[in-house]
């Protein structure tokens, strides 16, 4: 059985229990203001989280787009995995948070030289993590870039990944187990 609260000139609200065994409680705040309910409620959506099915190969000196091409998450159906990138869907631009992680690794033992992991907005990088190992080269470094951004409808992020070796062989971003790139669009 369903409550209604008429309003004092139009209007109701509406008051209904589950078709469930046990007790529920609701409980009103004391306050004056706006109740939340499911119609008025903000979500963290749109979402995605994508992994790669295989290594990404880098060549030397090159900013190359990281292959995310396996959807783990896409709340709105906005991450296109032939294009390895996330749209802003119509009507779901505001704030949002990017985030990537992945390994860079070169092709031989103390090898690599500089290393970046760049988060592309529209075509243009707008975060970027770097590594120098400047007459100490290592094999391979995991990378975390994280950034917070104003999206509009249209704006797309994408994950590109460089690599300097010594011999200058290029590398790779390790698949799968080593790397995500995700996001979310935050309530503000």
């Amino acid at each position: 059985m369903a409550l209604v609260i008429k309003g004092s000139t139009s209007g109701q609200v509406t008051i209904d229990v589950p078709a469930e065994s046990g007790t529920n409680t609701l409980t009103i705040p004391a306050s004056t203001g706006t109740l939340l309910t499911t119609s008025n409620q903000s979500t963290n959506t749109p979402a995605f989280i994508v992994s790669a099915n295989a290594s990404t190969a880098l060549s030397e000196t090159t900013n190359t787009k990281v292959a995310f091409d396996t959807e783990i998450l896409d709340t709105d159906g906005a991450f296109d995995t032939s294009t390895y990138r996330f749209t802003v869907p119509s009507g779901k631009g505001g704030t949002y948070m990017i985030s990537a992680f992945g390994r860079i690794d070169s092709a031989a033992n103390s090898n690599l030289n500089i290393s970046q992991f760049n988060i592309y907005l529209n075509g243009s990088a707008t975060t970027r993590t770097y590594n120098y190992f400047n007459n100490n080269p290592i094999t391979a470094i995991s990378h975390n870039a994280t950034t917070i951004l104003d999206l509009s409808a249209g704006d797309y992020v994408e994950m590109y990944a460089y690599i300097d070796s010594v011999d200058n062989t290029g590398g790779i971003v390790n698949s799968a187990s080593y790397g995500r790139f995700c996001g979310h669009k935050l309530i503000t």
